[in-house]
């Protein structure tokens, strides 16, 4: 029974978050775009909106696989859980958090294009972006969800942005936070094998 009116819980949530899932979707992929056509034509400009990588990089540089796949985690657990968190600001973090994501990921995508080929860009994204982006689109649809009910507060409809929060932060433990972790460890000991075997890197 309880298992029941937990996937109840779950269905009525997931049902609510769809239109926002749409929304976060769009502006994903729209950012992407933006950010492979902006390296196109400024890859040296572009190539500056990677920093964060590379100080991703230089940081497990040294690691084991284990701190190196417990790193990507945390890193990417925390940054959605703010995307989460801070939709109470009318849903502009998240917002501005997948539109900067897919931003760099259309510029990261269109360097390694050119560097190494598109078949080595697939091998490098498809095993753990097939969790990642996904979890990435639905934490801001999650976070936009929270900013739609704050602009109804402040409205003053008869809403409420406290339990709204709550339903957003329990959804992303129970639901999100393990597959985000579930991509971590694939990004970590399955990713750079998908690669070696595609490309010999």
């Amino acid at each position: 029974m309880h298992d029941e009116n937990v996937r109840g819980i779950f269905r009525t949530y997931i049902n609510e978050l769809k239109p926002f899932v749409l929304l976060s979707l769009v502006a994903f992929i729209i950012s992407s775009i933006a950010g492979y056509v902006y390296y196109a034509a400024n890859p040296s400009y572009a190539l500056n909106s990677l920093g964060g990588l590379e100080e991703l990089a230089k940081m497990i540089q040294g690691l084991s696989a284990i701190e190196i796949m417990l790193l990507i985690f945390v890193n990417n657990a925390v940054k959605m859980f703010l995307s989460v968190l801070l939709g109470f600001a009318l849903g502009l973090v998240p917002l501005g958090f997948i539109l900067l994501n897919g931003f760099v990921l259309g510029i990261f995508a269109h360097y390694q294009t050119v560097e190494n080929g598109a078949l080595f860009v697939i091998a490098g994204l498809t095993p753990h972006g097939i969790i990642e982006i996904p979890m990435l689109i639905i934490s801001s649809a999650v976070g936009m969800k929270i900013g739609y009910v704050a602009l109804q507060a402040l409205r003053s409809e008869p809403v409420d942005l406290k339990a709204e929060i709550i339903r957003g932060i329990k959804f992303y433990i129970h639901w999100l936070l393990p597959l985000i972790f579930l991509a971590a460890v694939i990004e970590t000991f399955v990713t750079p094998v998908v690669i070696y075997l595609v490309s010999g890197v």
